[in-house]
C-alpha cells in the first residue's frame, strides 16, 4: 500500500485544513491547483486551519465549511472515469522532465486516451508555432475504454507530485479531477488549466495568471 506521509503535513503545502480525523492540504505556489485529501492515522485531531504552519484564528464551523466545500467537489457529475498505471504515469513524468513541461493534457477520442506534456513558455501567442519549437510536444497514447470525449489540462509540476502507482482519474464536469491511487489512503484534487498544446492555436487567458484554488474561510 502507497501510505501517504502525515506527520509534516504543514511542510508539504501552504495551507492545512484538519477536521476530525480528516486534512486537505493545499499546494505551494508552483502546485496552488491541487489540494491533497485524506485522514490522519492515531487519535481524533482538532480542527484547525493552518496557513505557512501558522495556525489561524477562525471557528471551527469556518473550519468545517471549507472542508465541506473541497468534498463537494467530487461530488459532480463525471465527463469520464479511467485507470493510468504506474508504468503510464512515470512515462508522462519522464517526458516532463525530459521536455521540461509547464502541462499535461489529457484527452479521449476513439477508445483512447492521448497525453501531450508541452512547455508553453516556448510559444509566442499568435496562433503559430515555430518550426524550432515543433519538436517541444510530447505525445503518448494509452490504449483504455473511454465513455465521454473530454480534454483535462494539469500543470505538470502538481502531476508531478502523484504516487508513481496505478491510479483512477475521475473527470469532474465542474473541471476538478479527482485522482486516487488504487492502493492508496489519500486523493488528489487538481484544477483544470485550461490550455492548449499550441499545433494550431494557442490562445488562453490562463497564461501567466493559472488557475487555482481560492476558498477562504470568512
Amino acid at each position: 500500500m502507497n501510505k501517504f506521509d502525515t506527520t509534516n503535513l504543514d511542510k508539504l503545502g501552504s495551507a492545512v485544513i484538519r477536521v476530525a480525523n480528516s486534512f486537505a492540504v493545499f499546494g505551494h505556489k508552483k502546485t496552488d491547483d491541487m489540494v491533497i485529501i485524506g485522514k490522519e492515522k492515531g487519535s481524533k485531531s482538532k480542527t484547525s486551519l493552518h496557513v505557512s504552519s501558522i495556525k489561524q484564528k477562525v471557528t471551527d464551523d469556518q473550519v468545517v465549511g471549507l472542508f465541506n466545500k473541497l468534498q463537494s467537489l467530487r461530488q459532480t457529475n463525471a465527463n469520464a472515469i479511467f485507470t493510468l498505471t504506474s508504468e503510464n504515469i512515470k512515462r508522462i513524468k519522464n517526458s516532463i522532465k525530459l521536455l521540461d513541461a509547464t502541462h499535461v493534457r489529457v484527452w479521449a477520442s476513439e477508445n483512447r486516451i492521448t497525453v501531450t506534456a508541452f512547455d508553453c513558455r516556448d510559444f509566442e501567442f499568435d496562433r503559430r508555432i515555430g518550426r524550432k519549437n515543433s519538436l517541444k510536444i510530447k505525445y503518448l497514447d494509452i490504449e483504455t475504454r473511454t465513455f465521454e470525449n473530454f480534454t483535462f489540462t494539469f500543470n505538470a509540476d502538481s502531476f508531478t507530485k502523484l504516487p508513481s502507482a496505478d491510479c483512477n482519474f475521475r473527470i469532474g464536469q465542474n473541471g476538478v479531477t479527482d485522482v486516487s491511487p488504487i492502493d492508496g489512503d489519500v486523493s488528489y484534487l487538481i484544477r483544470d488549466q485550461q490550455l492548449i498544446e499550441p499545433v494550431t492555436v494557442f490562445d488562453s487567458k490562463s497564461v501567466g495568471k493559472g488557475i487555482a484554488f481560492l476558498f477562504h474561510p470568512n
